[in-house]
């Protein structure tokens, strides 16, 4: 087995070991997730039958609106969720820093780039585990409660923004993490960047709620980029699913609900989204392997 291989290996143990921290790295889903079912549920689903109502000669169902108002809250969930896990995962790289193990991996000879990458590629391996979970609670869910599934090609869709977001959140995470040298103050910050993740995410408020200005700006971050990219693939159905045409899902009210992104006035295409986000997350990896480079002395 190679150097590599056992790095990760080792870094997956001591998270699963950590039972308590297991459980508090997707406690913030878990509690959006109850928030969901027990304010935002009806209130959106209650907006959007308002919406309906304001087209003549139309009706739609409670439920489809209702299985609406799910989807775009599950497709938040799992971007929040890539970032929220790898706040827990990636911050053993911190517990090795309080307890001298950082340093001697630095001093001793192990590549350094490929210890960056035993953090990477284990925190990313224990977040598509965690958040493939969710999305089989989604799958269940829906059936149970509406009769629908994902469709293979969905699902495929689904698992591949999941990737992309475990790479973002991943890289964005550590590089938070490399600037912490003890839990306590890792904690601190992770409390407040989870519940301000969910704000420019749009879970927690509409994005059409912030002035343009603002909406402009959360459109170039990769937090809504993904969250849009999420939200499209779960509605990706709708017209088979609701008797909605998906040119009525169009235009300002996609904006303002945040499933499709536009800056400015332009609507921004799926691929320049998903380009847009792998761009933002190429740039932040050079700066961590640059911070990376430096760490020996800082240690």
């Amino acid at each position: 087995m190679s150097s590599l291989m056992m790095m990760v290996k080792r870094n997956i143990k001591l998270f699963y070991r950590n039972k308590a921290g297991v459980f508090f790295s997707i406690l913030a889903l878990l509690i959006l997730l109850v928030l969901h079912f027990v304010v935002f549920r009806t209130m959106f689903t209650d907006n959007w039958a308002a919406i309906i109502d304001a087209i003549p000669g139309f009706d739609v169902d409670r439920s489809d609106l209702a299985w609406l108002t799910d989807s775009l809250m599950f497709a938040t969930i799992l971007p929040i969720g890539a970032i929220t896990v790898s706040l827990t995962s990636l911050g053993l790289m911190v517990t090795d820093r309080e307890k001298g193990v950082f340093g001697d991996f630095l001093t001793a000879p192990f590549d350094r780039n490929k210890l960056l990458a035993s953090y990477l590629l284990s925190s990313i391996i224990i977040g598509a585990t965690m958040l493939l979970l969710f999305l089989i609670f989604f799958e269940l869910y829906f059936l149970v409660v509406y009769g629908i599934s994902f469709t293979l090609a969905q699902f495929g869709s689904i698992i591949l923004i999941i990737l992309l977001s475990l790479l973002f959140g991943n890289v964005f995470v550590l590089l938070i993490v490399s600037f912490f040298k003890s839990q306590q103050s890792l904690g601190a910050v992770g409390t407040i960047l989870g519940t301000l993740i969910g704000f420019l995410s749009g879970a927690y408020i509409m994005v059409g709620l912030f002035g343009d200005t603002v909406r402009n700006i959360f459109g170039l971050m990769p937090f809504l980029q993904l969250t849009v990219l999420s939200r499209q693939a779960f509605l990706s159905r709708v017209e088979e699913i609701t008797p909605l045409k998906y040119e009525m899902l169009t235009g300002e009210l996609a904006r303002d609900f945040g499933f499709e992104l536009w800056i400015g006035d332009s609507l921004i295409s799926k691929p320049m989204v998903a380009l847009m986000t792998i761009a933002t997350t190429c740039v932040i990896l050079v700066v961590l392997m640059f911070v990376f480079s430096r760490l020996k002395s800082a240690e």
